[in-house]
């Protein structure tokens, strides 16, 4: 066929304008399809996922039953007795201002003003009023403006939980527990729950609390106009507070006013009479100034607990914190409380005494609990305790912790890491870019640079330097990443760089820690490296009887190898015991000790973190608002840190069975050399010292002779970060005749004070010859270990 018969069955081609027109409209059309056909799957695709996530918070529910808000039941805190038997320890008592009233006590005004003001469908929905929420969507979308269609049930739900955050996730949550919440209990009981737990203003939880503060009497009593008073506070305590701001009170209770008539509640005479009494209202107030508070006094540990008991019920419970600190006091609750007496009456009676630093502003926070996370003992502060639920030194407060943080920061993880044995090399010198501007640092309290030294000298002496180079080494991440997901401190928020390493080399932190993260965290080098989570009550009872928290099963997490623990509780045995350490002041005669001291710049704050084979705990010492310590002192108080925690250890420890830490049976001691950290293999008249190693990560042998070089670096600069000097209490340690326990560095040879800074790292993880056959292996009941513990899968391995 030719190609002009086609025009029979086509028709005549568009020519010009008109094709060009007619292929642009085509083009247009299904691009416009397309689009159409895009935002068509697009819009499924949202709304499917839209429906999902709505949907997956259908079964949102307050667990808390609503029946509990309304007890008034006294809560009891029981202690073990020496038998180990639970007795009555205290009782919970509260100056509260809210006093329950039930349904039918209620005026029926009262019951009707609020609902009035607040929800006047709340008799028909099923705790959602849709069309209002729809009117408050609008309103979002078109004018913009916060969220405002709660109804009372979603508003009590929000009083319940707490949960105040503007939020898609947090209003779809209320929705459906107001939702499931009207279907497990009536309106009135609702209405009821309602009316007692609303803040009304001036610390007022309730109608009838409301009545007594701002009219002198029962809400039974009150005038329709008061009722509408008290209703006019909810929607903002604070604008619509009677005693401070009457005038915005009064025009929102005329409202309410308004409404209930509107709304059929009320007569017209009834409305004219409230609006007259509104016209001359008089509010009364406080009337009970000059009362009394007879409430008990609470030692450390109970405030403690009050704390931890309340956070573990908003948890559990799904419940707010002022209903958590209701329950406590008017639950009804059986506290088994974890305290020891013994522990908390010596270190109160310490801290009362005249054996304390002269100056009566220097402040201290203690904390000690044993190796299974029982906590044992705290004390908040000095001077004579004043009231409940107050500001503690050793629990809520964040310092600084300086060379404190060494340990658990770089020596431990690095030690679990394989990167360094028990006397490897560090290089006692300045890191490069330390400071800002590209200065090298830290400087070293003692002034100086000793070049090479072992990891034993470095943590005895505490040198910043090699600190800081270590960190360096692991990467400050690591020991970023140890302290807080393995060791659970929550307080840190590290720079980057080379203050991050200042940061994890020597405690200058960004954040700070507590006494109680310090305590939990060395609790690791006294129990096989295991972390367990400090408590304060072993469970507690409803009212009745039924176990809603419970410790008495919790169980640790290995986060360091047992190997590793038994090898820094050597490690850090030489710190109180060591002729070069700095916690000499924390020795326990007869005793097993292991610790860090730690002091921060211009010597703000002073610590000791250490433990005894029964018990670990930490201190800190300071200022409320940081200054010297010793810059400026008659008295160097830094020291006193040590001699605090010794003082009260010493006091617990009085009467106790003699017992001694268990080390892992895969740990072996060797005699290695102080020049090089190598082990010795023969007398080369080169000065050693015992060392504890794991089984595959020996130092080799060396018999080579010593090499000459110059005793101590030459580098010199004032400290930046300060340790306190080597006094003759920090240095001293038991003679043989104080102590069952004597520890191996009195058997080793004589150390050289100032080790080479020449010598070659000789930290390689060799041949493995050591085989135990050193000359300080003299504390036989170590060697027993039980080897039992799993090693942990941390983030922090290589």
């Amino acid at each position: 066929m030719r190609k002009t018969d086609l025009n029979k069955y086509v028709g005549a081609p568009e020519t010009g304008r008109a094709a060009s027109a007619s292929i642009t409209a085509r083009i247009a059309l299904k691009g416009l399809y397309s689009i159409i056909a895009v935002l068509a799957v697009a819009g499924v695709i949202v709304l499917v996922f839209m429906t999902s996530f709505i949907l997956s918070f259908r079964n949102e529910s307050i667990k808390m039953d609503l029946n509990n808000l309304k007890l008034n039941y006294t809560s009891f805190i029981y202690v073990n007795d020496d038998s180990g038997q639970p007795v009555e320890y205290q009782r919970l008592y509260s100056s509260e201002n809210r006093i329950w009233v039930d349904y039918d006590k209620i005026p029926k005004n009262m019951k009707n003003a609020m609902v009035a003001i607040e929800d006047k469908r709340f008799m028909e929905h099923n705790g959602v009023d849709w069309i209002r929420t729809a009117g408050a969507v609008t309103t979002l979308v078109t004018k913009g403006g916060s969220y405002g269609g709660s109804t009372i049930t979603q508003q009590l739900v929000k009083n319940i939980t707490g949960e105040g955050e503007v939020s898609l996730t947090r209003k779809v949550k209320e929705i459906f527990r107001a939702i499931n919440l009207d279907s497990r209990y009536s309106k009135e009981q609702i209405l009821e729950a309602y009316l007692n737990v609303v803040n009304y203003g001036s610390g007022c939880q309730g109608v009838q609390a409301a009545a007594n503060l701002y009219f002198g009497k029962e809400i039974s009593q009150a005038s329709l106009a008061e009722c509408a008073s008290i209703a006019a506070i909810t929607q903002n305590p604070y604008k619509y507070n009677p005693l401070n701001f009457p005038e915005n009170n009064k025009t929102r209770q005329q409202l309410v006013l308004s409404e209930m008539l509107n709304q059929q509640m009320i007569s017209q005479d009834e409305y004219n009479s409230a609006m007259e009494e509104s016209n001359h209202m008089v509010f009364v107030g406080n009337q009970n100034e000059n009362v009394v508070n007879d409430t008990p006094v609470w030692n450390w540990y109970i405030d403690a607990m009050f704390e931890d008991i309340v956070e573990d019920l908003q948890t559990t419970q799904g419940i707010s914190k002022d209903k958590a600190v209701y329950m406590m006091y008017h639950g009804g609750l059986k506290i088994y409380c974890a305290m020891d007496q013994k522990a908390q009456n010596a270190a109160e009676e310490v801290v009362s005494s005249d054996n304390m630093p002269a100056d009566q502003k220097i402040q201290l926070g203690y904390f000690m609990m044993d190796y299974n996370g029982r906590v044992l003992a705290t004390v908040g502060r000095r001077g004579e305790k004043t009231g409940n639920r107050l500001l503690s030194y050793a629990t809520d407060s964040q310092r600084q912790p300086g060379s404190s943080i060494k340990p658990i920061a770089s020596y431990g993880p690095a030690v679990d890491m394989g990167v360094l044995n028990y006397s490897s090399i560090l290089p006692d010198e300045p890191v490069d870019n330390y400071f800002a501007g590209g200065k090298p640092g830290p400087n070293n309290w003692y002034k100086k640079f000793y070049g090479d030294i072992t990891v034993q000298r470095a943590l005895e002496i505490s040198s910043n330097a090699a600190a800081a180079q270590l960190v360096k080494m692991i990467s400050p991440i690591t020991s970023y990443r140890f302290l807080t997901d393995q060791l659970h401190f929550t307080h840190l928020n590290p720079k980057t760089d080379s203050v991050q390493i200042a940061a994890m080399a020597i405690g200058g932190m960004n954040g700070g820690v507590t006494v109680k993260e310090m305590t939990a965290a060395y609790q690791i080098f006294g129990n096989g490296g295991q972390y367990h989570k400090p408590y304060t009550y072993y469970y507690v009872e409803d009212h009745d009887g039924n176990v809603i928290l419970d410790n008495r099963q919790s169980t640790g997490t290995q986060v360091i190898k047992s190997t590793t623990s038994t090898i820094m509780n050597r490690l850090l045995r030489n710190v109180v015991y060591g002729s070069e350490g700095t916690g000499g002041g924390a020795a326990v005669s007869g005793w097993e000790v292991f610790g860090k001291t730690g002091t921060t710049d211009e010597d703000k704050d002073s610590w000791f973190v250490g433990g005894t084979p029964y018990a670990v705990a930490g201190i800190w010492t300071g200022y409320e608002t940081p200054k010297s310590l010793s810059y400026g002192q008659k008295e160097n108080y830094t020291k006193w840190a040590a001699k605090i925690w010794r003082n009260i250890m010493a006091k617990y420890l009085d009467g106790k069975k003699k017992t001694y830490f268990q080390y892992d049976s895969n740990v072996v001691s060797a005699t290695f050399r102080t020049d090089n950290g190598k082990l010795s293999g023969a007398d080369v008249g080169v000065p050693t010292k015992t060392g504890w190693y794991e089984r595959g990560n020996m130092p080799e042998v060396d018999t080579s002779p010593p090499v000459s070089s110059s005793t101590a670096s030459d580098i010199l600069s004032e400290p930046e970060q300060s340790e306190p000097e080597n006094s003759q209490w920090e240095t001293s340690h038991p003679s043989t005749s104080e102590t069952s326990s004597k520890p191996d560095w009195e058997n080793s040879s004589p150390a050289s004070s100032r080790p080479s800074s020449s010598h070659s790292q000789g930290n390689g993880n060799g041949n493995g010859n050591g085989n135990g056959n050193g000359n300080g292996n003299g504390n036989g009941p170590g060697q027993d270990g039980n080897g039992l513990w799993v090693p942990p899968d941390t983030e922090i391995r290589p």
